[in-house]
């Protein structure tokens, strides 16, 4: 029997949806376990993660710098495991190393891989095949499945009110003080065509009220043709009058089911999206490139003073050699959800939208997505780390 499962997770798509299926089965499979998280939020985090976290059941929330602690701790003897649900393998491997414990990950990415780990678990046989291509051992890694169609499965029944169109503004503070305004100038162009549309904003529980708040002035999303709204009731009215429900997130995969289409930004929720079955226009909107987080060094190496115009050109650079941003399309390989990326209009935003609501493109994306056939993964997850340990 296990002492003790320290688990390790970054940004806030990871903490959403991988961290609670795992969780619920460990608890149950190990109950007397003390089950630690360490929370290591890194450029991609919306830094509101802790209070996302408070709420799962833990024995102890740490962060980077407890990390730094046990790394320096002596072994203590006892049984336990390290798994890593989002974030920098080299942590996991490094706490494994300190501990005595066998250090796992799970991933969608062939590239997340380092031989210090006991194995590395992945969602699906075309992320085997990436990493064994890119000389991963292939004893080393294991399919379990996708943790995302956990997630989904088993999300809490919550009731939410009919919306056609899901606008997703990101979880992230300094997206969606752009974004929200964005969306909702897009959402007004897409009304004055099809006044029988209703509108949702998905609001993150990660936006503090003070970005809300901001978000809604418009100030910043003006520099991009989008607008301000004020709260009436509990719904938004936008600056042209247009009424916009506003669900919480726990709502959101309910939304997703009864909705034809979402509006949304690269991220874990374009696959949650896809799950869903629903048509998704995927936005990565370069009118302030500098503002985007990098993965890696390259992140902090762009972010000195003066190096802004660097940064700009970078992004754009980058931006265009990738041959897609919604996760299905990377999986597929193809272009089911429509993408938009770099200075566009919200306008242009409401154009697209109103194209993929045609009855018959509708029809042809959900048709495509049913071939991601992706499978649950927690069980088989669970059973494959507790029994190496």
């Amino acid at each position: 029997m296990l002492d003790e499962i320290l688990l390790l997770t970054n940004g806030p798509g990871e903490l959403s949806t991988w961290v609670p299926p795992v969780l619920t089965r460990l608890r149950q499979r190990v109950p007397g376990a003390r089950i630690e998280l360490f929370l290591i939020r890194d450029q991609f985090a919306a830094g509101t993660e802790q209070t996302k976290a408070e709420a799962l059941q833990l024995d102890a929330l740490s962060g980077r710098s407890a990390l730094f602690r046990r790394l320096l701790e002596r072994k203590t003897g006892r049984r336990g495991l390290v798994l890593l649900l989002g974030g920098a393998p080299r942590d996991a491997v490094l706490l494994g190393r300190a501990t005595g414990y066998p250090a796992f990950s799970y991933t969608f990415d062939a590239r997340a891989h380092h031989p210090g780990l006991r194995a590395v678990l992945v969602d699906s046989e075309r992320t085997r095949a990436a990493m064994q291509a890119r000389g991963v051992n292939p004893a080393r890694i294991e399919v379990v499945g996708n943790l995302v169609v956990d997630a989904l499965h088993e999300a809490p029944a919550v009731a939410a009110p009919a919306a056609d169109v899901l606008l997703l503004a990101g979880s992230r503070p300094f997206a969606a003080r752009y974004l929200l305004g964005f969306l909702l100038a897009a959402a007004e162009q897409m009304a004055k065509a099809r006044p029988d549309l209703r509108f949702a904003w998905v609001r993150s529980r990660l936006l503090p009220e003070a970005v809300v708040a901001e978000a809604l002035e418009g100030g910043l999303a003006k520099e991009l043709g989008g607008v301000g709204a004020r709260w009436v009731g509990d719904r938004l009215q936008t600056a042209g009058g247009l009424e916009v429900l506003v669900l919480d997130e726990p709502q959101r995969y309910a939304a997703m089911r009864r909705a034809q289409l979402a509006i949304t930004i690269p991220g874990t929720n374009t696959l949650e999206l896809a799950l869903a079955g629903l048509p998704s226009l995927v936005l990565l909107p370069l009118h302030k490139p500098e503002m985007l987080p990098l993965e890696g060094l390259w992140h902090w190496l762009l972010s000195g003073p003066g190096l802004r115009s660097l940064k700009q050109r970078f992004v754009w650079r980058l931006a265009a050699r990738l041959p897609h941003l919604a996760l299905p399309n990377l999986w597929l390989n193809e272009r089911v959800f429509p993408e938009l990326r770099g200075v566009f209009s919200p306008a242009e935003v409401a154009s697209a939208g109103l194209e993929l609501l045609e009855p018959q493109r509708a029809r042809d994306v959900r048709a495509r997505l049913k071939r991601l056939d992706a499978q649950p993964g927690a069980d088989k997850l669970v059973e494959y780390v507790l029994a190496r340990c």
